[in-house]
């Protein structure tokens, strides 16, 4: 000590110098990592900048009036380069969906649970070991072995869901309901996704922090983030516009309309959320604003069926992509991927369904394909027409083939609606689709749940893709809904094929079965997806496919129509008689056209 001192004195006019330009140059450096913190919060509230943007924007300016309505957000390379809305946030008004409108994200919220968790972990709170007999009292002894990490992975083996999402459940009631309802496995065994489970963990938040989940996570993620409008009902909604959530024609609002938010949602889905809250949340995630190294390694480590804390964890031909996806069935969807190794990161949020499915699953691998350089069909420029100038096109029509297809105008738009199969192949399947096979699947879908209903799924087993894999998981998410629809319905009376389209399954060229299983009262619909002569996934159906097919007008009577799922553009020229009444129609499809005439 004494030596520096002495040294200390002996600074000449070149020391104190040094000492100046130091603290200059920190100060410089300050000025540097301030401007980087503003430039990462500072997101732009509208931007299309480039060409890979541009292009991604005209493709969805282009499907807007065939069915898509939201907001996307895509980065490259730490930069955003397209951040804007789509459609309407608010039909009845004529408000559109711009980049700072808020949209409901559904099980997104997971991934903030996930981190309130670790927070409490970093502040010695808890351990992801803890079971939860640390925090509940009363607890089932088969429960008592469930740890935290159970919940976060979705291996407690606990039920996925409480009750309806809106409807009004207080917090002790629900997790009583939870911890009493009987295990599906024992915990750690296998994989079985539930929000019940992070129901769980958002109880624990508000028990070991003492606040509301809520206000938690609000001051320990989202503040720390600069997210100031991020949340269920702390934010000042009153600044923004909260897209209304449309299935078909049906306005459902919005959660600010409801009982919300209570405990058969809460910390499981519905934070209000918009594009460039989320790309903060991205920033925040890189850094250590929010959550540590050790933190981030835990919640993104990706445990059975690839999911980490809160997060999907996998490995595509692009790297590395950690993702979430959420929504409901009253129309709002989301999705967030973040392909860390190519810096591309896409936030996709939507207001409305596509025939009755998450609209973000119907244009994601269209909107990737763009984002890696790839090419998508996309329509052509369409126009509105009066109802005066569409009555004339009204009406029914038959291809020489039987397919009878029938057309209505609405909205400055005319929907064609095939109205059997052979209308429906003749619109959406190729001139060389093999019917025969049309046949041959329908038939194997028919036999497979006709014996699934004596409890034989042997017939179902043969035909599954990756059999060995997923059998146990259809075999039980068949038998649970024929159990739960034959306990309203009584016996099912009769199974039918609804219909048969082309599919994109997973990015491939599919064919989906809709098969209907008739009740006393209602009817029960699943969904089976064929590549060849393999199934490759099953599912129940909110109903039947919606085959309305909108078609505008691009002049000189010819109208696009253009199928979002598919991405293949259709065009219908009118025919006339010599009085100039309409005579009938051609159909102008990639390969081939079919002339109907109108009856």
């Amino acid at each position: 000590m004494r030596e520096e001192s002495r040294l200390d004195k002996k600074y000449n006019a070149k020391h104190y110098l040094s000492i100046i330009i130091v603290f200059l140059l920190a100060s410089v450096s300050s000025l540097i990592l301030a401007t980087e913190i503003f430039q990462e919060t500072s997101i732009p509230e509208e931007t299309v900048r480039g060409e890979l943007a541009q292009k991604i924007d005209l493709y969805l300016k282009r499907i807007t009036p065939f069915g898509f309505s939201g907001a996307l957000l895509v980065a490259k390379d730490g930069h955003v380069i397209l951040n804007k809305g789509y459609g309407w946030a608010i039909r009845s008004s004529h408000i559109p969906n711009t980049s700072e409108t808020v949209f409901s994200t559904g099980s997104l919220t997971k991934q903030f649970t996930a981190a309130g968790i670790m927070k409490l972990k970093m502040m010695g709170k808890l351990k992801t070991e803890d079971s939860l007999t640390k925090f509940f009292k009363d607890i089932p002894p088969d429960k008592g072995q469930i740890t935290l990490h159970h919940l976060l992975t979705h291996t407690a083996g606990v039920i996925n869901y409480t009750g309806l999402d809106y409807e009004k459940a207080r917090r002790e009631e629900t997790v009583k309901k939870i911890l009493e309802a009987p295990l599906l496995f024992k915990p750690g065994q296998r994989f079985h996704y539930s929000n019940a489970g992070y129901s769980l963990l958002a109880a624990v938040i508000e028990k070991v922090s003492g606040q509301s989940y809520e206000q938690f996570l609000h001051q320990n993620l989202f503040q720390p983030a600069s997210m100031k409008f991020t949340g269920y009902i702390i934010p000042d909604w009153s600044k923004k516009v909260v897209a209304h959530w449309y299935v078909g024609d049906k306005d459902n609002g919005t959660p600010l309309e409801k009982a919300y938010p209570y405990w058969n949602l809460l910390g499981n889905g519905g934070i209000l959320t918009t594009t460039a809250d989320m790309y903060r949340w991205h920033l925040a995630l890189l850094g250590h604003k929010v959550l540590s190294e050790q933190a981030k390694k835990k919640i993104f480590t990706p445990y059975l069926n690839n999911y980490g804390y809160g997060w999907d964890v996998l490995k595509t031909d692009h790297g590395l992509l950690i993702q979430h996806d959420g929504g409901s069935m009253l129309g709002n969807s989301a999705e967030m991927r973040r392909y860390l190794e190519a810096k591309i990161v896409t936030i996709l949020f939507c207001n409305q369904s596509f025939d009755h499915k998450p609209l973000f699953e119907v244009v994601r691998d269209k909107i990737e394909t763009l984002v890696f350089g790839g090419e998508v069909s996309i329509p052509p420029k369409v126009n509105l027409l009066t109802p005066k100038e569409l009555a004339k096109f009204e009406g029914e029509y038959k291809f020489k083939r039987g397919g009878h297809l029938r057309i209505r105008a609405a909205d400055g738009q005319l929907l064609v609606t095939p109205e059997n199969q052979a209308a429906v192949t003749a619109l959406y399947f190729s001139e060389k689709t093999d019917q025969n096979y049309l046949k041959e699947i329908s038939a194997l879908s028919l036999s497979a749940f006709r014996a699934a209903l004596e409890n034989n799924y042997t017939p179902l087993a043969e035909v599954l893709y990756n059999r060995d894999k997923r059998l146990a998981a259809v075999r039980a998410l068949v038998g649970q809904r024929l159990a739960e629809f034959r306990k309203r319905e009584g016996e099912i009376r009769d199974i039918l094929v609804e219909e048969v389209l082309p599919s994109n399954f997973r990015g491939k060229e599919t064919t989906v079965v809709y098969l209907k299983l008739k009740g006393k009262r209602r009817n029960l619909y699943f969904e089976l997806y064929w590549q060849g002569k393999k199934n490759v996934g099953i599912g129940p159906s909110p109903g039947a496919p919606n085959l309305k097919l909108p078609f505008m007008s691009v002049g000189n009577n010819e109208f696009a129509g253009y199928q979002i799922e598919m991405a293949f553009n259709l065009f219908i020229k009118f025919n006339f008689d010599r009085n100039g009444s309409v005579s009938g129609l051609t159909v102008i499809k990639k390969k081939g056209r079919l002339s109907a005439s109108k009856l």
